[in-house]
């Protein structure tokens, strides 16, 4: 595996967080006066931007400093905002359920959590809690008991499944304490050549969710000039 990290460092750097930022304050001068697209969905837009420009930031310095579980976990973040971002960017109706879906993300954290309390007091008081969150979040045509959008059949509904079961296997093999990683008697020099991988389709699965955020924005406001001005440069 021979990659010279040196221009995706510079593709990485000019996207994060100068570009996306850009894109960001692009989306909210146009919408102002149009509003084409919901508050609720720039926000998400925003999010993924956010999300985007920390995953950035770790990659980057994981790489850095050599540190190869820190790196394989970015990675595999952008990998999972890469199918997010398309996801949501295919239709209003993807991007509302990815929103409700933080209202089961909470209840199911809550559940998880009742399965760690030892007392009937402590019982009693998550199943109040969890009661009060179908009071609040359920309605006609929401149920926050129902299952939340697993990443792997948005990634099927968009025709990623193979890509994104194969990235994914690939990071966890260095994101988790697997047989592997912990048996692994690698010489320095493969290790690195492995984490240079590793930071290289990080970088490409990032740049990808640029375009796509790019592509969303020209769809509801195009604009000839932005794909020129912003579209970063594929590896």
């Amino acid at each position: 595996m021979r990659f010279s990290t040196k221009r995706y460092q510079n593709l990485l750097n000019d996207a994060f967080p100068g570009m996306s930022l850009a894109l960001i304050s692009f989306l909210k001068e146009k919408n102002r006066r149009s509003k084409r697209i919901p508050r609720w969905r720039v926000r998400q837009v925003q999010n993924f931007v956010k999300a985007l420009n920390a995953t950035a930031f770790e990659l980057e310095r994981a790489r850095r400093e050599g540190r190869a579980a820190t790196l394989a976990w970015s990675g595999r973040n952008f990998l999972e905002l890469s199918i997010w971002i398309e996801y949501c960017c295919a239709s209003e109706e993807n991007a509302k359920r990815f929103k409700e879906d933080t209202s089961r993300d909470l209840f199911g954290i809550v559940v998880a959590l009742k399965g760690g309390v030892t007392t009937p007091e402590q019982h009693q008081s998550v199943d109040e809690l969890l009661q009060r969150f179908e009071r609040i979040f359920n309605t006609q045509s929401f149920k926050v008991t129902d299952e939340f959008k697993k990443v792997g059949k948005a990634a099927t509904e968009l025709g990623r499944k193979n890509q994104f079961f194969s990235d994914n296997k690939f990071f966890s093999k260095m994101a988790h304490p697997t047989a592997f990683i912990v048996n692994r008697r690698m010489t320095q020099r493969f290790d690195k050549r492995f984490q240079v991988a590793v930071f290289v389709r990080g970088v490409e699965l990032a740049l990808k969710s640029m375009v796509l955020l790019i592509d969303f924005f020209m769809t509801h406001f195009p604009d000839p000039n932005l794909k020129r001005k912003l579209s970063p440069s594929h590896p």
